[in-house]
């Protein structure tokens, strides 16, 4: 190899501190991403039932729980709104997905949220929420599932389940997700629940991860092992 080939690369290794190096080196091919559901405390929630699916499918896989309020304005989440409260789980997303896409740019990640943490989910890759994940922290989202979102809203490309109405917070009519592909999520609602459709059974709103979880497994692993 010539000198003026070698440099570049020696110079490339140079920069590179011990520490990154060491971290690229332990960095997971996949790593989950869990958000819970309205009033449950700091955790995955039920959402740990599919993200322990998934990275039990893969191993040497890891998880992290997105924190943030979880709120509805219940004075046991500390009283913040809604609203508020899906604006700040939307932000953690972006960036907890953002910085390890920078330390770990090769590891393919996936996203499951349930309830509100589905909603902060979907405005982290679709919308409607601020700001969005873009660029190489959007590319490495290899699969999305949100479940019971309050977003739901029939018609959408990426629906499972059997609600034919919409959430409380439903996206608008005609409504299309972006940046991200909507090949790349499935979202499960239905007809009885509550939250993401017009329903009246509270329970069936957390049963998603028993009645879908092998075949939300069985889409994640199509996406992660084509990636």
């Amino acid at each position: 190899m010539k000198v003026a080939a070698v440099l570049p690369l020696l110079a490339g290794l140079a920069s590179s501190s011990p520490v990154e190096l060491e971290e690229r080196q332990s960095c997971p091919k996949v790593h989950v991403y869990g958000a819970r559901e309205t009033t449950v405390p700091q955790g995955y929630g039920t959402s740990k039932g599919l993200v322990d699916m998934v990275v039990q499918a893969y191993p040497g896989a890891t998880s992290e729980a997105i924190v943030y309020p979880a709120c509805g304005g219940q004075s046991n989440c500390g009283g913040v709104s809604y609203e508020n409260s899906a604006s700040q789980g939307t932000q953690a997303v972006l960036k907890a997905v953002t910085d390890f896409n920078k330390k770990c740019p090769d590891t393919k990640i996936v996203l499951i949220g349930y309830s509100q943490g589905g909603q902060i989910m979907d405005n982290s890759l679709c919308g409607g929420g601020g700001a969005t994940l873009a660029g190489a922290a959007l590319a490495s989202v290899k699969a999305a599932i949100f479940m019971g979102d309050p977003h739901n809203v029939v018609g959408l490309p990426y629906n499972v389940g059997t609600c034919k109405a919409k959430g409380f917070a439903a996206r608008p009519s005609g409504y299309q997700c972006s940046p991200a592909s909507p090949s790349i999520i499935q979202s499960y609602c239905d007809s009885t629940d509550p939250y993401c459709c017009n329903g009246n059974d509270a329970n069936s709103h957390q049963q998603y991860v028993n009645k879908y979880g092998n075949q939300a497994l069985a889409f994640i692993k199509k996406l992660v092992d084509a990636a």
